[in-house]
Formats: structure tokens, C-alpha cells, sequence
């Protein structure tokens, strides 16, 4: 018999996962809002600027800075939005912030051309480093509803960053902003997250030039098909012992 538990609003909004509308502006502009876990708001905009194009260069980033309260983000650069860049204004749904990159049907992001590295990832090594990504994710072991997403080398055991969020979109920003921020090269590592990989998921690790991208679920047919494109290598289902490897399979040995 189903035991059921009936909670009154307030004190489920103190027991449920956290989640707020975020604000991120650059040079005072407001770029996005999305719905979000209000923690790592730094790293969050800085991923999600880097991953829609709107900064590149750290040497020209001047400060970022946090508004906790109200979870909001200001980002100072010497760069700026392209013309013809349209900001958002509304509120989207939790970690689908929606991108300019879909929004051009994927065109801007073919500057960089297609990725390539010499590197390649041993097949048990990433099983292990997907394991270690979710024993490290504290609030999903404790039952929140939050992705996780780490950062590993090929050949290691163990993730360099690890990032959590309710939305798989904003951990990957959050894991790319931070290794940004840090100076960490991205060009021969692998991004991990533990739920599905969409095609704007694709294009952020492209965006962000991490030749591979490894989910414990499934990835859709439009990831694959823009992941093999750009020369990203999608890997679904890595648990149990298994894998599938979608897309640039020769990085990917053992």
C-alpha cells in the first residue's frame, strides 16, 4: 500500500529543491534569464556567455559580481554582443535558457570549425570518472532533483570539477565558467553529465571546445547529428559497465 505524505506549500518550499528566476547581464545589458539553483552564479553566466559567444578572451574579462539576493549576475568585459544579438527577456524553463545558438539554427557557432585532438579516453576511464561524478554531486546523493556535470583527462580516474544544478543546461555552464575562470585548457578533456544530452548541450561543449561529451542517459538524434558535424564525440548510457558511442567513436579506446 502507497504510503503518501501531504505537505502544506510553505513548508514544502523549505524541504524541495531550491530554484529562482537568474538575471544575467552583461556590460548592463540583460542577456538571459533562467530558471536556476541560486548557488555558483558566477561561474553560471560566465559559462553561459562563453557558451552563446558573447565572450572569449579572460584577459579582457574585468569582474563579475553577484547580487545573492536578488540572484542576479553582472559580468564586466571588454567584449560585447555582436550586432544583431537579441537578448532575452522572459523567463524560461529550469536550466533551457534559450540559446542564439538554436535560435540561428546553429550557424554562429561554425566559426570555430571543427573540433579536433590528438587526445583519446580510455573507455573504463570514463566509466570510473561518471561514477565519481555522481558520488560527488552532494544534493542529488541527499535527493534534491539536480544534475550533475563534471570535467576529466582521458587516461585519469578522477574529475578535475564537478558542478550541480537543477537544470543539466546551467551545470554544464556552471562546470564551463568555472574552468574558464580558472584557466583550464578544455581543448584534450571530457565533459560528464548525468542527464540527457540535447543539441544545444552539443553546441555548448563545441562552444566551449571539449572534444567530448559523456551523459549517463540518452543523447537526441539532432545532438548526434550536430555533435558529428562539429567533431564532437557523444557518448550515451555510460553505467553498468557499458557505453554507446555515438559519434567520432576513434577517441574513445579500450
Amino acid at each position: 500500500m502507497a504510503v503518501v505524505e501531504y505537505l502544506p506549500p510553505t513548508h514544502a518550499a523549505r524541504t524541495e529543491t531550491e530554484e529562482r528566476p537568474i538575471r544575467i547581464f552583461l556590460n548592463e545589458v540583460p542577456v538571459a534569464v533562467s530558471q536556476g539553483s541560486p548557488y555558483g552564479l558566477h561561474e553560471l553566466a560566465v559559462g553561459y556567455l562563453l557558451s552563446e559567444g558573447l565572450i572569449f578572451d579572460r584577459d579582457r574579462l574585468v569582474r563579475v559580481e553577484v547580487d545573492e539576493l536578488h540572484a542576479e549576475v553582472y559580468v564586466a568585459s571588454g567584449e560585447r554582443a555582436e550586432d544583431g544579438y537579441v537578448p532575452l527577456h522572459r523567463v524560461t524553463s529550469a536550466g533551457c535558457a534559450q540559446s542564439a545558438l538554436l535560435r540561428s539554427g546553429g550557424d554562429a557557432i561554425a566559426k570555430p570549425g571543427v573540433l579536433h585532438t590528438e587526445q583519446r579516453f580510455d573507455a573504463d576511464a570514463l566509466l570510473a570518472q561518471m561514477d565519481e561524478l555522481c558520488l560527488r554531486s552532494p544534493r542529488r546523493n541527499t535527493g534534491e532533483c539536480v544534475h550533475g556535470c563534471g570535467l576529466g583527462e582521458g587516461g585519469a580516474e578522477s574529475l578535475m570539477l564537478v558542478r550541480e544544478d537543477i537544470g543539466r543546461h546551467n551545470a554544464m555552464d556552471k562546470l564551463i565558467g568555472q574552468a574558464w575562470l580558472d584557466r583550464v585548457d578544455v581543448c584534450d578533456k571530457a565533459l560528464f553529465i548525468t542527464g540527457r544530452i540535447s543539441a544545444e548541450m552539443a553546441l555548448k561543449a563545441h562552444r566551449a571546445g571539449c572534444p567530448v561529451l559523456v551523459s549517463r542517459k540518452s543523447a537526441t538524434d539532432e545532438a548526434v547529428r550536430r555533435a558529428e558535424e562539429l567533431g564532437v564525440t557523444l557518448v550515451s548510457h555510460c553505467r553498468d559497465g557499458r557505453m554507446r558511442v555515438l559519434s567520432r567513436p576513434d577517441r574513445v579506446i579500450g
